[in-house]
């Protein structure tokens, strides 16, 4: 089979030059282990997580074993399965996130690092799930996109893959996203509309293809309140209103010090972006609003 593959991080953590020295090459098709299925794919995405990756700046949490075939979120139809894997058979279509600890570890599983860069990928069946009568076009983005979405909201008492705190909304909580059009921001606003979460989100007026502007886009989804932050300073617009959780999708630095006039206190703050640690209290790190 094809795949797509890198021989080394990028150098001096630059994963502009890891992209570069992909090189696609004809490997072996691998074979799925006990409790794996091989799935051929017909679709994968792209992540942020996936030049992150690639830059080596994940090294001590989730090592890669060189050559490595790049790309998490898979979408295709299973070709093959392992011992004891009793929920899926042959031709069954499916997506699946191939798992970034799961892959990206030492020793490397039999399959080697990641995975979904190639014409087969083998995957934990536990992290596939079936895409009904969807197309696999159709789903090819939302394996991890949703499942961060999910575990930023609501995994409550577990911890990130690097000990810190996430979310733990529940109905008639209070959620602002920072990002509201991102493509996390957009599963998010879904999520709380179905579980009765009040959810504010920061977008823009800037159009989309279609010429609907991000705005009413999020409206359309089931958003609340929208800021416009290209005019509006979203702490001030709602200080006061003692949100249950921040969900950032953008890294700003500026937005935790500005965290504390929007969040009640014991209000967490959780970052997909840039801040670290990930996340932090307003018990721990911020001055409670007065």
């Amino acid at each position: 089979m094809k795949a797509w593959r890198l021989g080394a991080y990028g150098e001096g953590g630059d994963p502009a030059k890891a992209i570069a020295a992909l090189k696609l090459e004809e490997v072996a098709v691998p074979t799925p282990g006990k409790g794996e299925v091989r799935v051929r794919v017909e679709f994968a995405s792209i992540n942020p997580i996936d030049w992150k990756v690639m830059s080596g700046g994940l090294h001590a949490a989730c090592p890669c074993v060189f050559p490595y075939t790049p790309g998490f979120d898979v979408s295709g139809s299973i070709d093959a399965v392992g011992d004891g894997v009793t929920e899926f058979k042959v031709g069954d279509g499916v997506i699946a996130d191939t798992g970034l600890t799961e892959t990206c570890c030492t020793p490397a599983p039999a399959a080697g690092n990641c995975g979904a860069f190639a014409d087969y990928a083998v995957v934990p069946a536990n992290l596939c799930s079936s895409r009904g009568s969807a197309s696999a076009e159709t789903l090819a983005g939302l394996p991890l996109v949703a499942l961060t979405s999910y575990q930023a909201m609501y995994t409550g008492s577990g911890r990130s893959f690097t000990g810190e705190r996430l979310g733990d909304l529940k109905k008639g909580d209070k959620l602002l996203v920072l990002g509201g059009s991102s493509s996390v921001g957009l599963f998010v606003i879904q999520m709380c509309k179905e579980a009765g979460i009040h959810v504010a989100v920061t977008a823009s007026g800037n159009k989309m293809p279609d010429g609907m502007s991000k705005i009413e886009f999020v409206k359309s989804l089931g958003a609340n309140e929208v800021v416009d932050y290209t005019t509006q300073d979203w702490s001030e617009v709602l200080a006061g209103q003692n949100f249950d959780q921040i969900l950032d999708c953008i890294g700003e630095d500026a937005d935790l010090a500005k965290a504390s006039k929007v969040l009640k206190k014991g209000g967490t703050f959780v970052s997909i972006a840039n801040f670290n640690p990930a996340c932090a209290s307003t018990d721990e790190v911020l001055d409670p609003p007065p």
